[in-house]
């Protein structure tokens, strides 16, 4: 999922339907628009197979990490069903992606290699920023990486949900494969304590430096304030379909006015939350 705030619109990645979705959320009743696939599972350039990340850039280029054809494809602006894209570059099973606005940098999560690649300034081969060296708990490995934040914004770092090791990382601005990691939330042991995760899966950073993480298999949103030692549950803790309920949550955003967006994957739904009231 990716929030063009300006023009308040949702894109999302419909991997199960191959196909990007694009939805508006001044009017969110109409009926989204393909902005990308729709053309049956495949690799060629107009099709998908299981869309992941998602993002635009500073030109309004759609980005999509397309796991099952190991690739970042690149989409024109104002794209169709009937748009070919182009590739960026290979990435051994690609998961989220997240775009610099400032450096138009692209981060992106490789499950396979456990490692986060950069592509800098958005073009040429990639390079490591995170990970690279193995499957492993050390502070310059990963393990199973799901989703990537770069904060560039307020602490100028980079994040990432190591879900096998069930932690959240921080790495400086200038990192590589040669540099060690903090762990920012987690790494107490798989597990359903406040201090614990069971698969996280994306994480956010605000102002104050909380951390938000959406923690996959205890279907809930944990809030860690800066510096925390364990987290607070905000919103689900339950698996369920009820409003305050969630099933495997997936990637979160902050939406233009403050309020959480949650991606429900096992609900097949998106769901909106005030955090003033959470």
């Amino acid at each position: 999922m990716y929030y063009d705030g300006p023009n308040n619109i949702l894109i999302v990645g419909d991997y199960g339907n191959q196909r990007i979705l694009q939805f508006s959320l001044n009017n969110p009743s109409s009926v989204a628009t393909v902005i990308a696939g729709s053309n049956g599972a495949g690799c060629n350039l107009n099709q998908l197979s299981v869309a992941i990340g998602v993002g635009l850039d500073s030109s309004g280029r759609l980005y999509v990490a397309d796991t099952s054809c190991n690739r970042v494809i690149r989409f024109p602006p104002n794209s169709t069903s009937t748009t070919s894209g182009t590739l960026l570059g290979s990435i051994n099973i690609p998961q989220n992606l997240f775009i610099n606005p400032l450096t138009s940098d692209i981060y992106v999560v490789s499950y396979d290699d456990n490692a986060v690649y950069k592509f800098v300034g958005g073009s040429g081969s990639p390079v490591i920023a995170a990970g690279g060296n193995g499957n492993g708990n050390a502070l310059n490995q990963l393990s199973g990486p799901n989703g990537v934040y770069y904060d560039y914004l307020y602490t100028n770092s980079l994040y990432v949900t190591n879900t096998g090791n069930y932690n959240v990382m921080k790495f400086p601005s200038s990192s590589t494969s040669a540099t060690y990691g903090t762990v920012v939330a987690g790494g107490n042991g798989i597990g359903s304590g406040a201090n614990q995760f069971n698969s996280p899966r994306s994480i956010l950073v605000d102002s104050q430096g909380t951390l938000y993480i959406s923690d996959g298999n205890n279907n809930r949103i944990q809030r860690w304030l800066k510096n925390a030692t364990s987290g607070t549950t905000i919103i689900g803790g339950t698996q369920g379909t009820a409003s305050n309920q969630l099933y495997f949550p997936e990637m979160i955003l902050f939406d233009k006015y403050g309020n959480l967006l949650v991606v429900d994957r096992s609900n097949h739904r998106i769901q909106l939350f005030n955090l003033t009231t959470c």
